[in-house]
């Protein structure tokens, strides 16, 4: 019991870590959730900061969910713990302690990069096939390629997500898991769509930010609107 509770707080203290955020701040001066999106994730981090600060985004946001899940592995049998570790994770990237504690408010953050790092941790500890990770991410690949050779134009990059984050489950519940990680994948997608609100009213009206969109310094896509 100790160990679980222990590992579900280091879980969300862990994901609370606003990696893009911090990174931006600290090379470009600037708040990262005033430009594009709003979002703290690596595609607005690029946006702001350029592609190699989005790359080291995506890393850190993979990697503390990766190393979450292969550290309750190692210490606890139960396959419950494991997932809850890896649900909490996600969750304190999307509802961050340390933006609370500076801000008293949550910010924006879609948990999609955790999401990954989530799988890829199930994959290597052999509770998933490698399918099951290669299934979500070619559908992102093909939300984002499709509009591009279609009409020769970056597509925005929320809809790849929300449709990729359905394909989540679909592809979990295929790979016959156990239920701990089935129950899991659900919780992701429900999470990582419940983390998507502004995105849709961004694309209603025609204001959300397309892949490939670079802010200068100084300029937003549009108005900064509240971070939930």
């Amino acid at each position: 019991m100790v160990t679980t509770s222990f590992l579900c707080l280091l879980a969300y203290l862990v994901g609370s870590i606003p990696s893009g955020y911090l990174l931006v701040r600290a090379t470009c001066r600037l708040d990262v959730r005033d430009y594009g999106s709003h979002n703290v994730g690596a595609i607005n981090v690029v946006r702001v900061g350029g592609l190699w600060l989005g790359l080291v985004t995506l890393l850190a946001d993979i990697g503390k969910a990766l190393g979450i899940v292969l550290l309750a592995a190692a210490v606890t049998a139960s396959v419950w713990t494991v997932a809850s570790s890896a649900f909490l994770v996600m969750v304190g990237h999307a509802y961050s302690a340390w933006f609370f504690v500076q801000e008293r408010r949550f910010s924006e953050g879609k948990s999609a990069a955790c999401a990954l790092g989530v799988l890829v941790g199930l994959v290597i500890l052999g509770a998933l096939p490698w399918w099951a990770v290669v299934v979500p991410v070619a559908v992102w690949v093909t939300g984002l390629l499709g509009p591009r050779l279609l009409t020769g134009r970056w597509s925005c990059i929320s809809p790849a997500t929300m449709a990729a984050t359905v394909s989540i489950p679909l592809a979990v519940w295929a790979a016959h898991p156990a239920t701990a990680y089935f129950s899991l994948s659900v919780g992701m997608a429900v999470l990582i769509l419940l983390r998507h609100p502004n995105n849709i009213r961004r694309l209603l009206a025609g204001t959300e930010p397309r892949l490939g969109d670079r802010l200068s310094p100084g300029a937003t896509a549009d108005a900064p609107s509240p971070n939930p």
